[in-house]
């Protein structure tokens, strides 16, 4: 059976599992979602282990054996994940505009604040500063800085590493090359042997994550999340799909046939990070993008490109202004279509991004950080579908810059 399949069925299996332990004793329950908390969590580090390495690894090995020019191919890249991404914001603004899923409320707003409170508590929202932002970008203990997912500072030198193979003599760089291509063929194998085990992983990650999600609680929020949910495909299928068709030259639905194990495992696991090799092999074998391609844009649409991110952080911002009564003028929402530009990429390697990354755009309009506490109910499904959403959106990076690097060899 294809991995998708595969992993699709798990998606049903890991629902039926969650639906059929909210009729045993709580007793069982306990025990059963700790296994199944356990097992997923097993596959996701695991996974997450050899993808940061495989990001260094495929960004040395794929700009030392580009024959183009990298600065074009690189600025053509980091050029269409800033323009996707203000795309994806501008549809969130409108999507979010039309529906107005805040106004679909009944309860008055400091009805609304107590539930933000019941709802659950909100992490550390700690917001670096600019120094500090700065100085994680080059940190002193690259180990450390790995530890800690710090994907700008791996990304970085990475770049450097592959530049500085390109100046190298022809016999030194062709030592490099074989080193780093067996190095990222190892890495690739232990994903291959890791994806033998996705659909069991995937299974219980989605059991465990159904069982707590409190469908009952979502019934308040549905506006709001079919508001996430229809900007995320309009951008997805319209925006992305209308640049696959004109200047990638593919068609959206084989490229998206393509794409299905990448894409299921992104929602199933809610992590761009881990999905990389899949996401790398899909385009290699299934579409048949060139390596040399791949090795440069994924990695770093991996770390810059957050389109399914920034749309969410719009939405949120602007369906609890409706929900709580601020009227935001055009220049507000505006400055949030800045802001969630902004901090969709400078905060993609801290944990709760998008909790922090909204805290500081009510702060920046004068809304109470507390309303925060709604968001936490949606957030596990909708991080499922934004991150979805990115790793499609690196797809179509990779294609575009394929499409370029041909005509351009031609």
């Amino acid at each position: 059976m294809p991995l998708h399949r595969q992993i699709f069925l798990a998606l049903l299996v890991g629902i039926l599992l969650a639906a059929g332990l909210s009729q045993v004793d709580p007793g069982s329950r306990a025990l059963a979602l700790e296994i199944s908390r356990v097992i997923g969590n097993l596959f996701l580090n695991a996974l997450k282990a050899v993808a940061l390495p495989l990001v260094v690894v495929t960004l040395i090995a794929g700009i030392g054996n580009l024959n183009q020019r990298l600065g074009r191919l690189g600025a053509l890249a980091i050029s269409f994940y800033g323009l996707s991404t203000l795309l994806a914001v501008l549809v969130g603004l409108f999507v979010a505009n039309t529906i107005a899923p805040g106004l679909h409320a009944t309860a008055p707003a400091g009805g609304w604040l107590a539930s933000a409170g019941a709802a659950g508590s909100l992490p550390a929202l700690a917001s670096p500063s600019w120094a500090d932002s700065l100085l994680a970008i080059v940190p002193s203990n690259l180990f450390k800085a790995a530890n800690e997912a710090n994907l700008l500072a791996l990304v970085l030198f990475a770049l450097l590493v592959g530049m500085a193979i390109r100046t190298l003599p022809e016999a030194l760089r062709e030592v490099q090359r074989q080193f780093w291509d067996g190095l990222q063929q190892v890495l690739l194998t232990l994903v291959l042997w890791l994806l033998k085990a996705a659909p069991i992983g995937v299974a219980a990650l989605v059991c465990n994550s159904a069982s707590q999600m409190g469908w009952a609680a979502l019934q308040p929020l549905a506006w709001f999340m079919a508001t996430v949910i229809i900007g995320l495909l309009i951008h997805a299928g319209v925006s992305l799909g209308l640049v696959l068709w004109q200047l990638a030259r593919v068609s959206p639905r084989d490229h998206a046939r393509a794409m299905s194990p990448a894409l299921w495992m992104a929602f199933s696991t809610a992590s761009s990070t881990a999905t990389l090799p899949l996401t790398l092999r899909c385009l290699n074998e299934r579409a048949g993008v060139d390596p040399g391609v791949t090795s440069l844009t994924v990695p770093l649409g991996a770390t810059l490109n957050m389109d399914g991110t920034a749309l969410y952080e719009c939405v949120a911002v602007l369906f609890l202004a409706q929900l709580l009564g601020f009227d935001l003028s055009l220049a507000d929402q505006l400055v949030v279509v800045a802001l969630s530009l902004a901090t969709s990429i400078g905060m993609a390697g801290i944990p709760a991004a998008s909790l922090v990354a909204i805290a500081l755009i009510l702060q920046r309009l004068g809304m109470p950080a507390e309303a925060l506490g709604l968001l936490l109910i949606t957030d596990r499904p909708l991080d499922m579908c934004r991150t979805a959403v990115n790793v499609w959106s690196d797809s179509v990076a990779a294609r575009m810059v394929a499409r370029y690097a041909q005509r351009s060899a031609g």
